[in-house]
């Protein structure tokens, strides 16, 4: 059950980020628009596109993370036997998850103390930046349950540069 919804969390958290990456370029295209050829900028375009990168870069994470995909060097860990491989598979996914909880934790608690605050040419809070953490977090600890439950999801999925629904 809980690799039906981690899939289907990841199929949702896919279609935003590519509703979110369509945002971000129409917004640019308009903003280039309004500035050079009408005269008019307009004022919010910066910080809706900044938000949106950065929740971009968040949820995109916590993808990457379930497929296995992030940067890392594994050269080593292939020259180790199978038995010494899986104890560090489990040691490195240990140390994932105490640092995805820490931020969960900070990010969660500094989103929340930001909430009164304004900022902006839209006058929104900064929590709308800062729990793009606790959102992703919340999905890598998710996806983090389904390798426990289910071995075959502890293998790389995805290929760089692809990107499938």
């Amino acid at each position: 059950m809980i690799g039906a919804v981690a899939e289907a969390v990841t199929r949702a958290v896919k279609l935003v980020l590519g509703a979110v990456m369509a945002a971000i370029v129409l917004i640019t295209v308009a903003a280039v628009w309004w500035r050079y050829v009408l005269n008019a900028p307009i004022a919010w375009t910066e910080q809706v596109s900044n938000m949106l990168f950065v929740w971009t870069v968040f949820l995109g994470a916590a993808v990457l993370y379930r497929e296995k995909l992030h940067i890392g060097v594994d050269m080593f860990l292939e020259m180790l036997p199978a038995r010494a491989k899986e104890i560090a598979f489990w040691a490195i996914e240990i140390g994932n998850l105490v640092f995805i909880l820490v931020l969960f934790v900070y990010g969660l608690k500094l989103s929340i103390d930001v909430l009164p605050q304004q900022m902006g040419a839209l006058d929104i809070t900064p929590a709308v930046y800062y729990f793009a953490a606790p959102v992703s977090c919340a999905l890598m600890i998710l996806y983090f349950v389904e390798k426990i439950v289910d071995p075959a999801k502890r293998v790389r999925t995805g290929h760089a540069g692809e990107f499938e629904f």
